[in-house]
């Protein structure tokens, strides 16, 4: 691609994806977003280290102009999402999900919708749910979420498009979220700004053998981090300091001893082991933060117990 046109070329949206593997899809996903009807807008895909050479073999045999294909060693979704969205050049940066499909009018609907709402930070749609492995489809229709919003989004992540001066304004994705990072970034969004839904379907995620859906133990840090989250905002809107945003990873530790997250580590737990994935928290395969956070938790009752025997002497 030409570098001049690459300066030159100021799009209104800018679509993001991180890549891992999944090479039969990518001419599925790429090829419906160069499909769309829509005048004016670029395509970021960066290829996370993916292990299947085939994957920089067909990300690299596209010449389309409006494609921009970065190849990185792994670093996981959220610091490769982070990475995209700062190579973005659009006000709006828009997600895809790799292997999902966006339907042709996406970005224009979706644009639009931010241009008749000016005060809307976020803009979702309907969006329909194949599953790869039982053939299964569904839609997904939803509202979109209030003005300060803790939980049950609804959003899946894939079919959003958010307004990047906001994106920016809140800090972005937060590299502490391994799992969970969508809800943890829109609740920031939706302190103070509003979010949109259209109407209509216009995006289709696709269920896939090693997606989270499918996968006990991310299914079950998605929890724990949601509850990590939602326990920080109630401190950041009682006494306006956000633990994660100053205090990064020590700030686990302070938010462990809340009743909700413990809960959810117990709850986690007796989810792994009914559904025979793992037992206690040495199993769980997620990112180093939750085997940190229940880890904490772990010696944690192991102290009560202890002083608690000491106590009883």
């Amino acid at each position: 691609m030409d570098e001049n046109k690459i300066i030159e070329f100021h799009p209104k949206v800018s679509v993001v994806c991180a890549w891992y593997n999944r090479a039969d899809y990518i001419c599925d996903t790429i090829d419906s977003l160069l499909a769309q009807d829509f005048d004016s807008f670029e395509v970021i895909v960066i290829n996370d280290g993916s292990s299947d050479p085939r994957v920089r073999e067909i990300l690299n045999s596209y010449s389309d102009a409006r494609l921009r294909v970065v190849h990185q060693e792994n670093a996981g979704l959220t610091t490769t999402l982070v990475r995209a969205v700062n190579l973005s050049r659009a006000p709006f940066v828009a997600i895809q999900g790799a292997g999902d499909i966006s339907y042709p009018t996406r970005l224009k609907k979706q644009f639009e919708a931010f241009e008749r709402h000016p005060e809307i930070a976020i803009v979702g749609c309907y969006y329909d749910v194949v599953d790869l492995n039982g053939g299964s489809k569904k839609k997904v229709t939803l509202t979109a979420p209030p003005v300060g919003a803790l939980r049950k989004m609804r959003f899946s992540h894939g079919e959003l498009m958010y307004r990047k001066e906001v994106y920016d304004n809140v800090g972005g994705y937060r590299e502490i979220f391994d799992v969970g990072q969508g809800s943890d970034l829109w609740m920031r969004m939706l302190r103070k700004n509003r979010a949109f839904v259209v109407c209509s379907p216009l995006y289709q995620q696709r269920v896939f053998e090693d997606g989270v859906s499918n996968n006990y133990s991310k299914l079950a840090a998605r929890s724990i981090m949601s509850a990590v989250r939602v326990e920080n905002e109630k401190i950041y809107r009682k006494c306006g300091v956000d633990y994660i945003e100053q205090f990064g990873l020590a700030s686990v530790a302070i938010l462990s001893s809340r009743f909700r997250v413990k809960l959810q580590v117990a709850m986690a737990q007796s989810y792994l082991m009914l559904n025979k994935k793992t037992s206690g928290f040495h199993g769980l395969e997620t990112g180093f933060v939750v085997k940190f956070l229940m880890g904490l938790i772990y010696f944690y009752r192991i102290f009560s117990r202890a002083k608690h025997k000491g106590g009883a002497r």
